[in-house]
């Protein structure tokens, strides 16, 4: 157990540290080209590079159950704690997108709900689910737009390109050992209690490849740029229900056992909750706060308890 133990919280740390040098290298030239702040959480922190990862290293070892509940515990953490948090600590209630990107995701949510029905997600499943994805990445640059003004930094960052560029590939070596170390530690610790797959890869390492969600949610809403922190909500809900999960099963066809099929569920509702308040109130407040975060509770104590 000891072991386990050590070696998730090795990954994590490793696996942040390398998550945030290769997104760090890659993000001064986005924000540098003008792009929107919703785009930029959507399209760039909405594919969670360390969630990513740790989901492909564990399809690729055979885990598959504990990579669909990393899948849609990565989710279902940001909608509750993330998110929930954000919102409790805002200075004012969080004002919501365009309709069209609060509503988007809900394509992904139906594709990722057929692919799930048998609890087996297969190669052609998991193809069409990634296409579905560049559609909505497609939709969400179309629609945000893209300013064509350029900075002064865009020419420091060409000048710097060399650097940057290595500063992501190491950050990336990071993410694949920190990532086999997660996946290790979770398959240890599967084979040493009697939880079940998924809900160790949904509630532990689904967890702990989120934390650095709630500094994408909180930090934007404190510091006045709320869009960053519903691009990355709603850009993350979009990217893991096609895009990582149909590269999931591209890897090795993934079988969903109940406590991550749970998770999906759960994760579904709470999307639900917060796209119907932002579309009939334009807004959120702490009082959506609080209800996501009971509800990630309650979900950690059933599922855990089954």
């Amino acid at each position: 157990m000891a072991v386990a133990l050590g070696l998730l919280a090795a990954g994590a740390v490793i696996l942040y540290a390398g998550a945030e040098t290769a997104v760090r290298g890659a993000a001064r030239f986005a924000r540098a080209a003008g792009i929107p702040a919703f785009v930029l959480g959507a399209v760039l922190f909405g594919l969670d590079i360390e969630g990513l990862g740790t989901a492909l290293i564990a399809a690729g070892r055979g885990q598959t159950q504990i990579a669909a509940g990393e899948i849609f515990g990565t989710v279902l953490f940001l909608f509750s704690v993330a998110f929930g948090l954000s919102l409790i600590l805002a200075r004012q209630p969080v004002p919501s997108p365009s309709p069209m990107m609060v509503v988007a995701p809900a394509a992904s949510m139906t594709a990722a709900a057929a692919a799930l029905f048998d609890r087996f997600v297969s190669r052609p499943e998991g193809a069409f689910l990634l296409a579905l994805y560049v559609v909505y990445l497609v939709l969400v640059i179309r629609q945000g737009g893209v300013v064509e003004e350029r900075t002064e930094a865009l020419e420091t960052e060409r000048a710097t390109g060399l650097r940057l560029a290595l500063l992501t590939l190491g950050g990336l070596a990071l993410l694949y050992v920190g990532a086999t170390l997660l996946v290790a530690g979770g398959t240890r610790l599967v084979d040493r209690t009697t939880l079940a797959a998924g809900f160790v890869g949904a509630a532990i390492v689904g967890t702990l490849t989120s934390l650095d969600e709630v500094l994408l949610e909180v930090l934007p809403v404190r510091r006045g740029s709320p869009d960053l922190a519903t691009g990355n909500l709603f850009g993350t809900l979009a990217a893991f229900t096609t895009g990582v999960l149909g590269l999931a099963a591209l890897v090795r066809p993934l079988d969903v056992d109940g406590a991550a099929n749970t998770a999906f569920l759960t994760m579904g509702f709470l999307y639900a909750v917060v796209s119907t308040v932002f579309l009939l109130r334009g807004r959120a407040g702490r009082l959506l706060g609080v209800f996501v975060f009971v509800v990630y509770g309650l979900w950690l104590v059933l599922t855990a308890t089954v």
